[in-house]
């Protein structure tokens, strides 16, 4: 992992030219781009079937890539398992109401820390300061 400082056009993630889909020969993503810079929030649009959800997947590594490259910091990350993105920051959460429904929202906070569980109260303090609602339904 690159300790290059940060700047604010920092490339954080780029996929270039990746073609995938769920079944071999049969490709979802054709020769599909995109360019994340630091700072930037960036919204995938597109009907249904439209490619959304592969190129999610594909770009955290729940879908192989048959061909183009897809980079966290100017280093390739396909083909890695999915601790090696969580050590790099990277992570994907389906949007579904039931991904971790019998969690508390505080259990829900330390899983996306687990891995710098020193950090956690610290962290767990700043997200309750800045969301007050969650501290009061923090054991809910």
């Amino acid at each position: 992992m690159s300790s290059a400082p940060v700047t604010s056009r920092e490339v954080l993630l780029e996929a270039r030219d990746v073609t995938a889909g769920y079944t071999p020969g049969v490709n979802i993503l054709n020769n599909c781009s995109l360019t994340l810079h630091r700072g930037e929030i960036v919204g995938i649009i597109g009907p249904n079937g439209a490619g959304k959800s592969t190129l999610l997947k594909a770009l955290f590594g729940l879908l192989s890539v048959q061909s183009g490259s897809i980079t966290h910091r100017g280093e390739s990350i396909v083909g890695l398992h999915a601790h090696e993105l969580v050590e790099r920051g990277i992570g994907y959460v389906p949007q579904r109401e039931n991904v971790f429904p019998s969690l508390s929202i505080l259990e829900n906070l330390e899983m996306g820390i687990y891995l710098k569980p020193k950090q956690f109260r610290e962290r767990a303090d700043f997200v309750m300061n800045m969301f007050p609602r969650l501290a009061e339904r923090k054991n809910q």
